[in-house]
Parts: structure tokens; C-alpha cells; sequence
């Protein structure tokens, strides 16, 4: 049925090249590309993560581009987040730490796609504590999702 509706939709001219891989992911082998991350300290010295991957769970099963971004500080601080892809901004909201997670941990946690597009993601954020003044700029590079929908 998916497929039928994939092929139906390029017949038509509806959806481009990128969104023709779109298919299933599995939480093992992520047959969407592999998953890119980075990890450092911030200007005052706060560890972070941040990862990227291409999914499959976007509007309708569309390919999107996911970034998760981690902070490890005490709870109750705040941190104005934003991500972009390629330059493009898809997320700017100030974020609370606290629990998150399983076993819990404390810190900073923000998860958010935005669509997939041509060519390699550059997929960055930029992070700056409302109470200490400390900033996190980190990106990863994400090359495209070949496998897809494979």
C-alpha cells in the first residue's frame, strides 16, 4: 500500500527525489543512514552530545532529518536551544533541565525533526545558558540517506 502510494505520488509529480526513499526504519540497522553525533564541553565547561540520523517517521512517513541535543548540568537550569539544517532554523525554544530519560538523568534534552532535504545535512545548534552565560555551538555533517526505503 505504501508503495503504491510513494509510486502514485511521483507519477503525479507531488513529491521529489528525497521523499521517493522514504521507507521503513528499524531500530537496529536504521536503513535510513547511520547515526552522526558529536560530543565536547560548552564555554564554561558543561559536557554535551548531539546526534542526528535521517528517519522515516515525519508527516505520512516523509524522510526527515531528527537532531537530539543533551546537556549535563543541575536541574532548574534554562537554556535557550536552536537547531538549523542547513542554515535553516526549525527550532528556537528555551528548555528547562531536569529528570529526562530512562534511567533518568538530569540535564538539558531536546529532540525535534525537521524535513529532509538534498545533499549533506549540516545539521548544528546553538545553545546559551539563561543563568550562567555559557554557550554550546556543536554540528554534525549528515550524508544522505541512500538505503532508504531499501
Amino acid at each position: 500500500m505504501r508503495r503504491a502510494f510513494v509510486a502514485g505520488m511521483l507519477a503525479a509529480g507531488v513529491i521529489g527525489g528525497a521523499l521517493a526513499f522514504a521507507g521503513p526504519a528499524s531500530a537496529g540497522g536504521r536503513p535510513c543512514g547511520p547515526e552522526v553525533s558529536t560530543s565536547g564541553v560548552g564555554t564554561l565547561g558543561s559536557s554535551y552530545t548531539l546526534k542526528s540520523k535521517h528517519d522515516d517517521d515525519g508527516p505520512g512517513g516523509s524522510l526527515v532529518e531528527g537532531e537530539e541535543f543533551e546537556i549535563n548540568v543541575p536541574a532548574g537550569q534554562v537554556w535557550q536551544v536552536t537547531f538549523a539544517d542547513n542554515g535553516t532554523v526549525f527550532f528556537d525554544q528555551p528548555s528547562v533541565s531536569g529528570p529526562h530519560g530512562t534511567p533518568p538523568k538530569i540535564g538539558v534534552r531536546e529532540v525535534h525533526a525537521a524535513p529532509n532535504q538534498p545533499g549533506t545535512q549540516h545539521m548544528t545548534v546553538h545553545a546559551v545558558s539563561q543563568s550562567t552565560g555559557e554557550t554550546i555551538d556543536a554540528f554534525v555533517n549528515v550524508p544522505p540517506a541512500p538505503n532508504c526505503g531499501k
